[in-house]
């Protein structure tokens, strides 16, 4: 053997067992019979090729391959050198490794009893990254808080429009307002509480008086009572219907005292009556000798019969 022959098979060598050590190394044990499977998804969130393959936890391979489809979908070729029964049903689902969003594949064993064999497609998912929960998590957060920062603004704007100049010197005058009236609600309590402490003993002594008085009290209190029971048992609706139907007559000038108010004529003459009467009363006052005449004589004889 000549020495070209010996430097091409050691290099040969050098070159397979490089491959299988960088395989071995990347958890691919190329002397062992491996499965591949694959998996389509639309996006893989930055999986490489060389991230593991998981099953609880587990690492049973990594991922070989990553191809990119005419329709922009993404085949995923995952292998395993664990002799494994996969269900055809089975997921490959992309998660995160790590907090740092490292991503790998976990298979999610199905429950059909067909079972999956090399080459075969399954089921594809990705899981959502710690970003999109928090994402999830904060976006709701951060629109009720663009909502409240807008209604303060709002608020804001308000009360800055309400509270000018002339409104804060109008409300300073009335919160000064209020101080003086609370003063002089202070002060009239004061001379209330002073008007009472010195006429404490007439006002306990006026209270003494109506504890004795009590019962003369409740006696007039039950008088004023029998009274109003006896009015309203007495017969009042037919005084007042007979006082109405005197009324009535009166205003129809019926009977006497009817004519008297409703005639003008009888009033005439009654006033006429009255006024002859007083002119003979004065003239008789004034004038008596014309009514009574008396002589001595007359009045002798009178005697002596």
């Amino acid at each position: 053997m000549n020495k070209e022959i010996k430097i091409g098979f050691f290099s040969l060598l050098a070159i397979i067992v490089l491959i299988i050590g960088i395989n071995y190394l990347k958890g691919i044990n190329i002397l062992n019979s491996n499965k591949t499977y694959y998996a389509k998804y639309d996006n893989i969130g930055g999986l490489k090729i060389g991230s593991s393959l998981f099953i609880n936890g587990y690492q049973i391979g990594m991922v070989s391959d990553i191809q990119l489809l005419k329709n922009q979908n993404l085949l995923v070729s995952v292998s395993s050198d664990h002799d494994i029964e996969i269900p055809n049903n089975s997921i490959l689902s992309i998660v995160n490794q790590d907090i740092m969003g490292t991503k790998a594949v976990e298979l999610i064993l199905g429950d059909n009893n067909i079972k999956a064999k090399n080459g075969d497609t399954l089921v594809s998912s990705v899981q959502s990254s710690l970003q999109d929960d928090v994402n999830k998590q904060i976006l709701p957060l951060k629109i009720k808080t663009e909502d409240l920062i807008g209604s303060i603004d709002s608020v804001m704007k308000i009360i800055t429009a309400v509270l000018n100049k002339d409104t804060r010197n109008n409300l300073s005058n009335s919160l000064n307002s209020l101080d003086l009236t609370f003063n002089l609600m202070s002060e009239t309590m004061f001379k209330v509480n002073g008007i009472i402490d010195e006429n404490d003993e007439r006002i306990t002594s006026i209270f003494k008086n109506l504890e004795k008085s009590n019962d003369n009290i409740t006696s007039i209190l039950s008088n004023l009572s029998s009274l109003s029971d006896d009015l309203a048992n007495s017969n009042i609706k037919l005084i007042i219907s007979d006082l109405n139907a005197i009324t009535q007559k009166i205003n129809t000038s019926e009977g006497s005292l009817g004519l008297l108010i409703n005639n003008k004529d009888i009033y005439q003459n009654l006033e006429k009556s009255t006024k002859a009467l007083e002119d003979l009363i004065d003239d008789i006052k004034n004038n008596p000798k014309r009514y009574v005449s008396f002589s001595i004589i007359g009045s002798n004889s009178n005697l002596k019969k």
